[in-house]
């Protein structure tokens, strides 16, 4: 009886240590959406970043805080640490604001303005308080305000947070462009791309929810195939947008990513995920250039 129990437990240990063996290799396969883009003179990591999280899944991988740890600089769209509201302010009444005297309602369909009024009032907005807005700013408020009201949080977002830690740690930090270009990108849109756009945020509304959640479940995976469907899948009816949006700043971003590398000082490159994945992806275009690159 003894023995038969002791054999029970012996059994039942090594299924233990068996199943505890499949955890740890299966932690150690685990990707990230984090690369290294290495050549002969040195390396940059690659981040892709969520900009809005819930906080339950605001924690980083082990291995991106290990990248932060060792990198000597840090590199996002733009320099968070050096953020200035008034001038932030200013940049909206500028470039997101109809200084033409027109109103929202004038500068787009009939349809597109009964459908943005509708969701405006789902999130308790009074639409007048969007009609001063260009199409492009009423297309990402409402898109910002319905995930804020899911649960996500700009300040839980990854470049954020390690904007705020690099700041602590008096890491070097840049910008590869700054807050003026990106307006500038808003504002540069042809009037039917803007409404266009206005148009892709109003169709994304009703599932954003489910789709977000997919987006930061394949990020956290390191699941690259479905990140490049899901971030880019909507932009294959809307390619214009997509150029000016993500390719375009991509290829721009390019040189001076090429110069961190050859620096030969590690230097950790916080961005959209959406500006990793696709054949105009940072990826593949450092790929083309003879850039080894290894998902960590």
């Amino acid at each position: 009886m003894r023995k038969s129990f002791a054999q029970s437990r012996a059994v039942h240990l090594l299924l233990s240590l068996a199943l505890l063996s499949i955890g740890f290799d299966l932690w150690a396969q685990e990707k990230s959406f984090l690369w290294k883009a290495a050549s002969d003179k040195g390396s940059v990591y690659l981040l892709g970043s969520i900009h809005l999280l819930k906080s339950q899944d605001a924690t980083l991988k082990p291995i991106i805080d290990e990248t932060f740890k060792k990198s000597k600089r840090l590199a996002f769209e733009v320099d968070l640490t050096n953020e200035n509201p008034e001038r932030i302010q200013k940049l909206i009444l500028l470039k997101g604001i109809n200084l033409d005297g027109k109103t929202l309602q004038q500068k787009v369909s009939r349809e597109t303005f009964q459908w943005a009024t509708v969701w405006a009032n789902d999130l308790g907005i009074d639409i007048k308080v969007l009609t001063p807005l260009k199409p492009w700013l009423a297309g990402l408020t409402l898109t910002v305000m319905t995930l804020q009201k899911l649960g996500y949080d700009p300040d839980s977002g990854v470049d954020r947070q390690l904007a705020r830690r690099a700041k602590l740690a008096n890491k070097p930090v840049s910008g590869l462009e700054t807050s003026e270009s990106q307006f500038e990108i808003f504002d540069r849109l042809p009037a039917a791309l803007q409404e266009m756009m206005l148009r892709q945020s109003l169709t994304e509304m009703e599932q954003i929810g489910v789709t977000v959640d997919d987006m930061v479940r394949a990020w956290r995976d390191g699941n690259v195939v479905a990140a490049e469907k899901l971030f880019l899948g909507s932009m294959t009816e809307f390619p214009e947008i997509q150029e000016k949006l993500l390719d375009e700043r991509n290829r721009n971003w390019l040189p001076q990513i090429e110069k961190f590398i050859d620096s030969g000082e590690d230097t950790l490159v916080v961005v959209g995920a959406a500006h990793l994945v696709g054949k105009n992806g940072i990826i593949e275009l450092l790929k083309s250039r003879g850039y080894k690159l290894e998902q960590m």
